[in-house]
């Protein structure tokens, strides 16, 4: 415990010492006289005060020592300080469409927090959940979410919850249990990162297989398309369809996405002035030179451009659906042949109801996310305020009240009579 004032309280023992020395100082009470003209009668007793070196009026001494010392400390504002020494724990725990095996992340929680150290469990996919007090079996039997994590949402979460733990705690350790894929780091993840003042220690887990391995196209692509290089090494076992049309889709085409099979209009080449554009598709964002061509406005949008607009759209048809892409490139240029761009096309390209390839975040992100130090972060630096503040405050003016009124009822008692 600390005081705010601590002023208030050295005046408080300053004034107990001066209420001492005043109780050391004896004086003689006059003497009582049956007429009222005789107390102009010089007497000796009168004039004489001398000191003595046991305090009289001992109760009422100790009354206005009591009294004194509990105003001043009252007044002196005791807070509470937290304890030393202490770690606690934040962990986040991702239970996104990024996990492979939900139950191996909450193993790998519950270790990291079983020897009872204060600790605060965030639950996170699109948006984070504080568990106050985590059920890990249900947890553990818990099937993933199917959207994409968001790492950022996670960080502002465990900042705010990292407050509550630095009242108990000397610092706070962030820790990640994730595979930390590449979709679930956005724009703002740098920014939220920069708000945690220490190290971040990462458990990566394992990364949902990729399901798009079970898909292949109707027909090959040749290598002079625009769309060949990303689609080079799609694989040729058996598996769910893809078919890709230049045209207007055919009634042959639309009875194949019946079926079952995914049907993906994609006019590449269309004639379109290539000008520089943002687009989104997926957990890939590019920015080159590339053409639109208008989409379908039935379904949901599948690709944006950086204006938001609809880059791409899919509705669903029979057991299949239909997929309209307004993606026109260049006719000159290498766009076709960088991996992002590459990744946009297979995603676009994808069978409906199968999911593309997750992807680890590379070396570089992952160090920004870990940070160059490996110290936890300082309960000091993540407290809102230092000091809690102590009800006791409002006890020692109460037992200072409480004083004051015992001392008015022992001074009002009258003092026995002097031989």
């Amino acid at each position: 415990m600390t005081f705010l004032a601590p002023w208030a309280l050295a005046i408080g023992v300053f004034a107990s010492a001066g209420m001492v020395v005043l109780h050391l100082i004896a004086m003689q009470r006059p003497a009582a006289y049956m007429l009222p003209t005789t107390r102009f009668i010089p007497d000796q007793r009168t004039l004489v005060s001398r000191a003595v070196t046991r305090p009289r009026d001992l109760m009422l001494l100790a009354l206005r020592v009591v009294l004194l010392l509990s105003a001043s400390a009252a007044f002196a504002r005791p807070v509470w300080s937290p304890s030393r020494g202490a770690i606690a724990r934040v962990v986040l725990l991702d239970r996104s469409r990024a996990v492979a095996n939900v139950a191996e992340g909450v193993a790998k929680a519950r270790a990291l927090v079983s020897d009872g150290a204060p600790a605060t469990i965030i639950v996170f996919d699109s948006v984070p959940r504080v568990l106050m007090a985590p059920a890990w079996d249900s947890l553990a039997g818990a099937p993933r979410s199917e959207v994409t994590g968001s790492l950022s949402a996670a960080l502002v979460v465990a900042r705010l919850a990292s407050a509550v733990l630095a009242e108990r705690a000397d610092s706070v350790q962030l820790i990640v249990v994730s595979p930390v894929a590449a979709s679930e780091l956005d724009a703002a993840t740098a920014r939220m990162r920069s708000q945690w003042p220490g190290a971040i220690r990462v458990e990566r887990v394992a990364l949902r297989s990729d399901s798009s391995t079970t898909w292949r196209l109707h027909r090959a692509l040749p290598a002079a398309d625009p769309l060949g290089p990303a689609m080079a090494s799609a694989p040729v076992t058996p598996g769910i369809v893809t078919r890709v049309v230049r045209g207007a889709p055919s009634a042959a085409d639309s009875t194949f996405a019946r079926d079952g099979g995914t049907v993906v209009r994609w006019d590449s080449a269309a004639a379109a002035r290539p000008q520089a554009e943002g687009l989104s598709a997926g957990g890939d964002v590019i920015v080159a030179a590339l053409g639109r061509t208008s989409v379908s406005a039935r379904g949901r949008a599948v690709a944006r451009w950086a204006d938001g607009t609809a880059a791409a759209t899919e509705a669903p048809l029979g057991q299949g659906c239909m997929r309209d892409v307004g993606i026109a490139m260049p006719v000159a240029g290498d766009i076709a042949l960088h991996p992002p761009f590459q990744r946009i096309v297979r995603a676009l390209l994808t069978p409906c109801g199968v999911w593309s390839a997750e992807r680890l975040a590379d070396s570089t992100a992952l160090a920004g996310l870990t940070g160059a130090t490996r110290n936890a972060a300082s309960a000091s630096l993540l407290r809102t305020d230092d000091r809690r503040p102590s009800p006791l405050a409002t006890w020692l003016l109460a037992v200072a009240l409480l004083c004051a009124i015992a001392e008015l009822i022992v001074r009002g008692r009258p003092a026995p009579e002097s031989a």
